[in-house]
């Protein structure tokens, strides 16, 4: 059965550390990328504005329950070349005082016209389910040798056969590295959510997937 966890895809651009309501409200910068056109400026834009808004949403909720939330965004650029600009999205979030969350996924924007580029036609290691990824079943063994490394100093997550389960039924998202592999981005649980860092998909795994002719045409390892 596929698992759909409820993680805010969302973060902060061009905005300092700031004290908002009631908690503290921590944001990255931008990574300088060039050939910034009008379009693409206004995605960026759009996409801050969305992120502000989940970040008031957590801390006015804390506020609510009269403690203290947190809000922390970060963003980290994967490709940066005349055609494409992707970036790797991650924060972390407390809005309740107690418990705390972490997101991270991959997003890609055309430089030309600010579009965002599925990656899924051009890196085909995923099935799309409704608006969700889920990796294919020929990648979930070689994944799970990379999750037992990650994660070889965790028993809890090795004990657990439903988190390697979750392999397949968490929805995932990825973005590519300079050396060919993916980096895999899976939206699990809060509560198992630690078992689940960055996996790398070597490029030996990702070649047989990766279609040539669009991946050249944004220019994409």
């Amino acid at each position: 059965m596929k698992r759909f966890a409820g993680l805010t895809v969302a973060t902060l651009f061009f905005l300092p550390p700031a004290w908002a309501l009631n908690g503290l409200m921590s944001v990255g910068f931008t990574p300088a990328f060039g050939n910034a056109s009008p379009g693409l400026k206004k995605a960026l834009r759009s996409l801050t504005s969305r992120t502000q808004s989940d970040g008031r949403d957590c801390l006015e909720n804390a506020r609510g329950m009269e403690t203290k939330g947190n809000y922390n965004a970060s963003l980290t650029k994967m490709v940066d070349n005349e055609k494409i600009l992707v970036l790797q999205v991650s924060g972390s979030k407390m809005c309740d005082g107690v418990h705390s969350s972490t997101y991270r996924y991959g997003v890609a924007f055309e430089k030309a016209s600010g579009k965002p580029v599925d990656l899924a036609p051009v890196y085909q290691i995923a099935i799309r389910e409704d608006k969700y990824l889920f990796l294919r079943p020929e990648l979930v063994d070689s994944t799970a040798e990379v999750y037992r490394q990650v994660n070889a100093g965790n028993p809890s997550c090795l004990d657990n056969p439903d988190l390697l389960e979750g392999l397949a039924n968490f929805p995932l998202t990825f973005a590519p590295e300079s050396d060919g592999s993916l980096a895999l981005y899976y939206s699990a649980p809060d509560v198992s959510a630690q078992c689940f860092p960055i996996l790398h998909l070597q490029k030996a795994e990702v070649k047989r997937f990766r279609d040539a002719v669009t991946a050249a045409r944004y220019g994409l390892p």
